[in-house]
């Protein structure tokens, strides 16, 4: 191994850890729904993309290979799968897209609250997008650190919005052979559902999305107003 693990790769370990939940979310929100059919076509998913040996520590799963290529093997693996997953449900049920989105919704909302408990967030903390959007960022896995992830490109306690350039899940999810939408609009709720899971106050916008033809990405978190 090229260098010392460090705070940094437990932290992108971290990431994966939730991306890997996320999709244990949609497993078994597929078993549930499609029952012992489901169990069928995760074999034949399984096959060619293997699951993750989560009890295994960081160093064992890195190899002899350098951290950084390492990791980004680790993200590869899990969103090609979890997108393999989704596809080849999709290719078989009309409303999975839709079953994976809820899934993937209700995952972002327990994560949500996870982490407020975890960081002991106050109240004020949590009436803030900026510290959400802050915190988000321990959890969402948006690329390496070197590639340009989400962008701060407005920031108040009221409303912070960011955008994309470039989408770094799109080739994984295209070679799985799913939908870039599909994909986008599951990782958007459960974006949406983290934002809720911190404060129920707390809605998503994504105002434009590459995975629609739009040039860039953007996307916002606002504190609703009270009625």
């Amino acid at each position: 191994m090229s260098l010392v693990l460090g705070p940094i790769h437990y932290w992108m370990f971290g990431k994966i850890r939730t991306t890997e939940a996320r999709e244990a979310g949609i497993v078994s929100a597929f078993k549930a729904k499609y029952g012992a059919e489901a169990d069928k076509i995760l074999d034949q998913v399984y096959k060619k993309y293997p699951k993750s040996d989560n009890n295994r520590p960081l160093d064992e799963l890195l190899a002899n290979k350098s951290i950084h290529q390492g990791i980004q093997t680790l993200i590869v693996d899990v969103e090609t799968r979890e997108a393999a997953i989704v596809a080849a449900f999709c290719a078989k049920y009309p409303d999975a897209a839709k079953v994976a989105a809820d899934a993937a919704h209700k995952h972002g909302v327990s994560c949500g609250k996870d982490a407020v408990k975890s960081k002991g967030l106050s109240a004020a903390d949590c009436n803030s997008t900026s510290k959400t959007f802050e915190i988000m960022g321990d959890f969402h896995s948006d690329g390496m650190p070197c590639d340009r992830g989400a962008q701060v490109v407005s920031d108040s306690d009221k409303c912070t919005s960011w955008d994309h350039e470039n989408c770094v899940h799109e080739p994984y999810w295209r070679n799985a052979g799913a939908d870039f939408l599909t994909m986008c609009n599951i990782v958007n709720e459960w974006i949406a559902g983290f934002g809720e899971g911190v404060n129920q106050k707390i809605s998503y916008q994504r105002a434009k999305t590459l995975a629609a033809g739009d040039r860039s990405c953007l996307s916002s978190f606002e504190i609703k107003n009270d009625k």
